[in-house]
């Protein structure tokens, strides 16, 4: 005669659930917590260009403080959504594109992922930034010594000269023969300036490779003795001639 099975009692059920909703529990606090400290913390991007050699490399993951465009200062490494289409990046389609939104919804990819750049600040609202065509820049009467250039590159081939408005920013890479910054888009509708409203953070520091590892907070230290604008330095003047 066949053994009779007797039900499984429902405390023994509900223990062995417990385990399996234990996991799923501790799943969902995670994607929220790490949800909520990139969206309002820190979050990682991944950098798609040479534009910033050799500063930064592609495929480098660099740590973003979502700060916006809040205490900015001439030299930072800044994080900015695609201002008047300086890329022509195309959005996926098909299984890829609904992974990405997905990832997006889930606070697990960044916002406008594909028309994002990195660059470095080099004017603030007020600004006059100049470059004469032959390798040097200044501001507000002060030529830059910018270490962090691409080694072999000078500070700007292209003359421009320009005055930063309120509300904007005036980026540049620092592979300047290799990126399409503010010079190259004074053309556009924002004259190549960068609405301070399109930055979405600071870069703190390369997070990968572990071989990268570096903070990106040095690049400040170029711009230490410019003034504040309209304060520009006088120029020298001449030294006076014997018996005059």
């Amino acid at each position: 005669m066949p053994p009779v099975r007797t039900p499984r009692a429902p405390a023994e059920r509900r223990r062995r659930r417990r385990p399996r909703l234990s996991v799923l529990v501790a799943v969902l606090v995670v994607l929220v917590v790490t949800a909520l400290v990139k969206t309002l913390v820190i979050q990682w991007f991944e950098i798609p260009s040479a534009s910033m050699e050799d500063t930064l490399a592609v495929g480098d993951r660099v740590a973003v403080w979502m700060s916006g465009a809040d205490d900015l200062e001439r030299g930072d490494v800044v994080v900015f959504r695609d201002p008047d289409h300086w890329l022509d990046a195309q959005e996926p389609t098909g299984l890829r594109g609904a992974v990405q939104d997905l990832l997006i919804l889930m606070r697990q990819l960044p916002e406008d992922t594909g028309h994002i750049l990195i660059k470095r600040v080099i004017g603030l609202p007020g600004d006059r930034v100049v470059a004469d065509g032959s390798g040097t820049v200044s501001v507000n009467g002060v030529v830059l010594d910018e270490g962090y250039v691409k080694e072999g590159r000078s500070g700007s081939d292209v003359a421009f000269d320009v005055v930063v408005p309120e509300g904007f920013i005036w980026v540049m890479g620092d592979n300047r023969s290799n990126s399409a910054d503010s010079r190259y888009h004074q053309d556009d509708a924002h004259g190549g300036f960068v609405p301070m409203s399109d930055v979405i953070g600071e870069g703190a520091a390369v997070v990968w490779p572990v071989s990268s590892w570096a903070g990106l907070g040095d690049g400040t230290r170029a711009f230490d003795g410019v003034p504040e604008p309209g304060q520009a330095p006088a120029p020298a003047q001449p030294a006076p001639e014997e018996g005059a």
